[in-house]
């Protein structure tokens, strides 16, 4: 379960397994690297890259490993304005909520709040996405174990867009993944659609907002520590 979505993944050649499986253990040790209790880890990329599912699927890897310390993920869509606050404000006369998903419609602010508090050690009640409600649960990912790795992942994450020029000092390390816009688009349509979009309306969406924002993140690749493929050009 990805944000409240079904993914399957069984058709995951050995190759791809193989992949993820050392990158997985390629992270830990960038984290044992680091040095220090807390981690914060970036996974960067455009929309229908596979952001949240390498994330679901570390997490799955984590609870296996055993690992010396917690292993939690967050994604910057918790950090969306509400749906209120979206309808309330606009840019370029339309309401935020007509373009949710830009770099304008987070609170980048509250973002980079709690990843220090996380790095300096506190107790961090962290929200979480629902692709249900389509707005942030608050205090949904509690972290208060001294010794965490937090995999943080966003389209933005790399963006100097208003605030978040703030957010990447504070990834220890941060990956990027490459992905072919037009054989992303009908994925993405379709994750619109199963959240409640007509085709119509995820279409426009898409041509409108995630296109576009596709095209600014993939821009900040070279500000990544490591580039890596997406899973359908993992041989």
């Amino acid at each position: 379960m990805v944000t409240e979505q079904t993914i399957d993944l069984s058709g995951f050649t050995p190759q791809q397994k193989a992949f993820y499986l050392n990158l997985f253990w390629e992270t830990v040790g960038v984290c044992n690297a680091a040095r220090k209790p807390r981690v914060v880890i970036g996974m960067a990329g455009p929309t229908g890259a596979g952001k949240s599912v390498v994330a679901v699927l570390f997490q799955e890897l984590a609870k296996q490993a055993r690992l010396p310390f917690a292993f939690e993920s967050i994604t910057i869509d918790a950090y969306h304005f509400p749906n209120r606050h979206l309808l309330s404000h606009f840019s370029d006369g339309v309401p935020l909520k007509q373009v949710k998903g830009r770099f304008d419609t987070y609170d980048v602010a509250a973002l980079a709040r709690d990843l220090k508090a996380f790095a300096a050690g506190e107790t961090v009640a962290f929200p979480a996405y629902s692709r249900k409600l389509h707005d942030p649960v608050p205090n949904r990912i509690r972290v208060e174990t001294p010794a965490a790795l937090l995999l943080v992942e966003g389209l933005w994450l790399l963006s100097d867009h208003g605030d978040w020029a703030q957010v990447r000092p504070l990834l220890d390390f941060c990956y990027f993944i490459e992905s072919d816009k037009e054989r992303t688009q009908q994925a993405v349509i379709k994750r619109h659609m199963t959240g409640g979009r007509t085709y119509e309306d995820a279409a426009r969406h898409y041509a409108e907002v995630d296109g576009r924002n596709s095209d600014l993140v993939l821009q900040t690749r070279h500000k990544a520590d490591k580039v890596i493929p997406p899973y359908y050009r993992v041989e």
